[in-house]
């Protein structure tokens, strides 16, 4: 793997090789259902005659544009965060080398979540048309990655900002509602998706053997975790009652073995704030794909072992040996520690079922097998 590299925008600008020296860290954190936010650590210090040097306020306006970039070593800039410069932090000390200021980013979705509304009624209106509709408001939208959804409720009203509402319709139509950064800086792409399908094409991640590149792996399991979902309606047009009930079993497993056998898998009530169409469908499966995930690993990458940028909703597999626990992994969130010297990646996923295990696979992975050697002598007096 070549050297990795990296390189912060400001505004329409690439910051300049002196910019780049005074800052000695950027942890950009990004998460499922959650605002990605960058800091930037940059170094101040005093002159002679007390004066504040390099101080970034100065010259960076309130949301004003910040992108920072990672080339992992494919020869390729990958962004990891463009959004608006939400806070200037401080850390003064008259001691030399003691003092910093820290920028603050988070992405595009900061404007979405700018102003509480109340807007008429959306009438017999798709989540993912009105979703369409309330990113393409936003300027810094420069497009779209779109799920479409099929039910079409009487009204659906809006209280809140944007972000907000685009959430409540995420979560009743088991989607994701988010903001990615696009490819050209200044520009992002607005999300309404489900979990992925299918793995994302990253490497996998290997915890043991001579390509490990996996360290500290915890694995858990939530003791409540795992439901068999269960709504019932009142229709309005004949006053009958609509039934529905699923599982993460019934959606499909990422593994070959559920978390609980099915005897086991306790029963839940769709929650009553999500129960409120005519059709709960689309909000019981949510709420059972969300539930269903039991397992949850948390990791680091070995710096320098791994060719692929890690990033929430991906699948990536994680071989962790002959245990239920190597498979396929949805990515929660990625915390990327970049230093003049270092990059780093730490990952939090999950997980709805496990791998089954042979005996075979077992006994190999202990050491090529077993074998049993039986001797035996005799002798006549």
């Amino acid at each position: 793997m070549t050297e990795q590299r990296w390189r912060v925008w400001f505004g329409d600008n690439a910051a300049s090789e002196e910019q780049l020296r005074r800052i000695e860290e950027i942890q950009v954190t990004q998460e499922m259902d959650a605002y990605w936010e960058a800091q930037l650590r940059m170094v101040v210090c005093l002159d002679e005659n007390g004066t504040w040097r390099y101080w970034p306020g100065d010259s960076s306006a309130p949301f004003s544009r910040v992108r920072v970039e990672i080339d992992i070593g494919n020869g390729r800039f990958a962004p990891l965060i463009d959004g608006p410069l939400v806070s200037v932090d401080a850390a003064l000390d008259s001691q030399p080398g003691r003092s910093a200021a820290t920028l603050v980013v988070r992405d595009d979705s900061a404007f979405l979540n700018r102003d509480e509304e109340i807007e008429a009624p959306f009438e017999h209106r798709k989540a993912s048309d009105i979703a369409t509709e309330l990113f393409g408001r936003f300027e810094q939208i420069g497009d779209t990655r779109i799920d479409a959804t099929q039910a079409s409720p009487e009204t659906t009203t809006r209280r809140g900002t944007v972000l907000q509402f685009l959430h409540e319709l995420a979560q009743a139509n088991d989607r994701h509602a988010y903001v990615l950064p696009g490819e050209q800086p200044g520009t992002s792409i607005g999300c309404f998706l489900a979990d992925p399908a299918d793995a994302a094409g990253l490497p996998p991640l290997v915890l043991i053997g001579e390509s490990r590149n996996l360290i500290n792996a915890s694995i858990t399991q939530d003791p409540e975790g795992g439901e068999r979902t269960q709504a019932q309606v009142l229709r309005v047009d004949d006053q009958g009652v609509t039934h529905f009930e699923t599982s993460a079993a019934d959606l499909g497993l990422m593994r070959t073995l559920p978390a609980l056998p099915a005897d086991l898998t306790p029963r839940r009530l769709l929650t009553p704030s999500d129960n409120t169409r005519e059709d709960p469908a689309a909000a019981a499966t949510a709420q059972a794909r969300r539930n269903g995930y039991v397992y949850r690993l948390t990791s680091q990458v070995i710096p320098g072992r791994y060719g692929g940028l890690l990033a929430p909703y991906q699948k990536v597999r994680v071989d962790a040996g002959a245990t239920p626990h190597s498979g396929d992994y949805l990515i929660t969130k990625v915390v990327h520690r970049i230093t003049p010297s270092l990059y780093t990646q730490e990952l939090e996923a999950k997980a709805d079922s496990v791998t089954e295990v042979s005996g075979a696979a077992v006994a190999e992975a202990l050491g090529g097998g077993l074998q049993l050697s039986v001797s035996v002598s005799g002798g006549i007096f």
